[in-house]
């Protein structure tokens, strides 16, 4: 039974064994065509979970009358709260609220209701546009500097926050609190005007309805009153309304910032806003204390004189960011530590879990866990973290009981398992044996033979594939790894085999066709599933076995990969798969083009050829030299650009890099997070609960900060260190292969 090999969706097939699924009960099937009610067709689901499902649905009800609308299905009985409501008075509250509004706040207008099969539908306007928080993803790359320059892309957004402040506005002078105003729930229309939508959990301040009010929302949108489930007032609006500032000038979701002292809170907002006045009023509206929130006039105030300062050489004050130092950082690691132990990140039987990416099977948990073997999202790549904080002096010695539940986990899984389990370094029995290697090398582990015979089973398997993430090549990195502790002349000969398959294998141009099978022969580029990885194992094979052919190949490789790029005077990016002239959206490690720049940065460590480094100094000038991300994980975000950086630092000799490094650290340590029961963690993402995995987890960003703080000591994740990486004394070979 393999593990599932996907980045991005990671799914325990051993957990769903002899698992049949049933369809919710009373549900329609949401496909397109089918009919609900006597006058709606489906024509796509928006939404589907287990409280309610919404769909995007055409209403015929005449020959001149016809349109779309969006419906929304309570099922009987779903989401009943302790006092016995359930979904169907929740629409029933919210059909209410829109024909009440209907005229004096945009919202969406009430089109009818009926009750089919025991369910409960509300249908509704379907407002044309996009929400708020789309257009914050559309416009990612540009909307910081545009609304820190107020260019005419801030002054659009700055607008819509006007006009977001004048709808509540409104909305409070008809005594209704929406208590779900997030980004999610302002939608832009064509004409950009503001409406807002999903009324449900809205309060009547004049009848004081529904009582008590309904329970939950957006996380890092709702204040603690609301949380606690107290009387609603306005001030709840005000707290989402400075969440939505936050967001809009961050891109990191506020659930990040939120649940932690306001003291630390106020020193997390000045370093992400830096403009004085804009930091000071989102504070506010953040402010734990209702009494202390500002009025929406006084925001619209703020808001109007920041704007209007765009034309104007008026010098404003400046947030003064806090700066953490080195202490601190490996301070909060050793503390982070102890959190591995807990139950926020540990089951007390099963040890460290992962989010496999489905709908929770129970109200009260956050998220639905699986337990994997795999370096890339399971125990392996935990001990990998663990192992490298323990070879630089950190106390790993609360985890050791769930380090011995993982290595078991392992044993179950890949040792102990007759059905053949997959070979690859990140999914698979590779990155495995280079994690137990990390730990005997580390002392983790004691050196014992049954590891030793671990590691070669491990090793021993056969693969057709080419890439990093399950092919040769990660094969051939896991290979080089564990030569130090099982010098073998098996594993050595495997590793030049696994050289010998991708050079008969490379095409005239110098590519890999990575996905031979598909019809359209895919040449992918990115470091785990294309060329620049299998590049990066070549000259990490010619680093340590000093082969001509294998520098040979690199090189083609990278010429290829020049050719294919788009290039400007400041930076260099890869046209989509498509083919269309616009910027690859992957700009990350694991598939993007940092990842290609490590094999840049690889290729003038070895031959000290100055283009190698222009071009991979441009690949990485596509980030910006203080950039801010919602996502901070090794695969995806900000820990495994900051890993490239550091590798840029320590072979260029540029401080360049490190500065950028120290950015990103500071802006990990500015989200860090703390539980009062169970210790301090990160959201890498966009999840509701932590997890310790390495590629999306916290294990990736602790294993950068340790690495920031030791650069000398801890090399690239699941990659051969060497101490230094200067250049190989071998001239004539470099000289014969430069011009290859």
């Amino acid at each position: 039974m393999q593990e599932d090999k996907s980045i991005t969706t990671i799914v325990n097939l051993e957990a769903e064994e002899n698992v049949v699924e049933e369809a919710p009960k009373g549900k329609v099937e949401k496909k397109s065509g089918k009919r609900i009610g006597f006058n709606y067709i489906i024509y796509k689901s928006l939404k589907e979970n287990r409280k309610n499902d919404v769909m995007k649905c055409i209403y015929i009800k005449g020959l001149f009358n016809f349109g779309t609308c969006v419906i929304k299905e309570g099922t009987l009985g779903d989401s009943t709260d302790k006092h016995g409501r359930d979904i169907k008075d929740r629409l029933v509250w919210q059909k209410e609220l829109h024909e009440k509004l209907h005229g004096k706040v945009r919202v969406p207008r009430y089109l009818g209701s009926f009750e089919e099969n025991g369910n409960y539908y509300l249908v509704i306007e379907h407002i044309k546009g996009e929400s708020l928080v789309h257009a914050f993803r559309k416009h990612s790359k540009d909307l910081r500097d545009g609304l820190i320059t107020r260019n005419r892309l801030g002054q659009k957004f700055l607008g819509y926050l006007l006009k977001i402040i004048d709808l509540l506005e409104v909305l409070h002078k008809h005594q209704v609190v929406h208590r779900d105003a997030s980004s999610n729930n302002f939608m832009i229309t064509p004409g950009g005007k503001i409406a807002l939508i999903d009324l449900e959990l809205s309060y009547s301040l004049d009848r004081q309805f529904p009582s008590p009010p309904f329970q939950l929302g957006t996380h890092g949108f709702m204040s603690p009153q609301q949380i606690a489930t107290l009387t609603p007032t306005a001030e709840e609006d005000i707290f989402a309304l400075g969440a939505i500032i936050f967001q809009m000038w961050t891109h990191i979701s506020p659930g990040k910032i939120v649940d932690m002292y306001h003291t630390e809170f106020v020193k997390r907002i000045n370093f992400f806003i830096p403009d004085q006045k804009i930091a000071n009023i989102v504070a506010l509206c953040m402010d734990p204390v209702v009494e202390n929130r500002p009025t929406l006039d006084a925001i619209r105030k703020v808001i109007q004189e920041y704007k209007s300062t765009s034309q104007t050489k008026s010098q404003r004050g400046q947030s003064q960011p806090y700066q953490y130092s080195r202490q601190e950082i490996l301070d909060a690691v050793q503390q982070s530590i102890a959190t591995y132990s807990s139950p926020w990140l540990a089951d007390p039987d099963k040890g460290w879990f992962a989010d496999n990416g489905k709908e929770p099977a129970k109200d009260n948990e956050k998220i639905s866990k699986s337990w994997f073997g795999s370096f890339n999202q399971g125990a392996a790549g935990v001990i990998y973290m663990l192992s490298t904080a323990k070879s630089v002096g950190i106390n790993i010695d609360t985890t050791l009981p769930f380090i011995q539940k993982g290595l078991d986990l392992i044993q179950q899984k890949y040792i102990d398992k007759k059905i053949s389990s997959s070979p690859g370094l990140h999914f698979g029995a590779a990155g495995i044996a280079a994690t137990i290697t990390n730990a005997i090398q580390s002392e983790l582990l004691e050196f014992q033979p049954k590891y030793v015979d671990w590691i070669q089973k491990l090793l021993d398997k056969d693969n057709k594939g080419l890439d990093i993430l399950n092919g040769i090549s990660g094969q051939g990195l896991a290979n080089i790894m564990c030569d130090p502790v099982i010098t073998d002349k098996q594993l050595r000969e495997r590793t030049h085999s696994y050289v010998q398959q991708l050079l008969s294998q490379q095409q005239e141009d110098g590519s890999w066709i990575t996905s031979p099978k598909s019809k359209k022969k895919k040449v992918a580029k990115g470091f785990l599933i294309g060329i620049s990885g299998i590049v990066y194992f070549l000259l990490e094979y010619t680093q340590v076995y000093n082969d001509k052919q294998a520098l040979a190949a690199a090189l083609r490789g990278l010429k290829w990969l020049s050719k294919s790029a788009k290039q400007n005077k400041e930076s260099v990016y890869w046209p989509s798969n498509s083919g269309k002239k616009k910027h690859s959206s992957n700009t990350w490690w694991a598939l993007g083009a940092a990842g290609i720049a490590l094999s840049f940065i690889k290729a003038y460590a070895l031959t000290q050829d100055a283009e190698h480094q222009k071009f991979a100094t441009k690949i990485l000038n596509a980030h910006k030299e203080k950039g801010v991300n919602n996502g901070l994980s090794q695969a995806n975000g900000l820990s495994g650009l900051g890993e490239v950086y550091l590798e840029a630092y320590q072979t260029f000799n540029d401080p360049v890099w490190l500065q950028r490094a120290d950015w990103i650290a500071q802006h990990i340590m500015h989200l860090q997070k703390i539980h009062l029961k169970n210790g301090p963690y990160w959201l890498t993402e966009h999840e509701k609960q932590p997890v310790a995995s390495f590629a999306t987890g916290n294990s990736g960003i602790l294993h950068f900060l340790l690495r920031f703080c030791y650069p000398d000591r801890i090399g690239f994740p699941m990659s051969p260190f060497h101490h230094s990486e200067a250049a190989i004394q071998t001239p004539n070979l470099i000289t014969q292969t430069q011009s290859v």
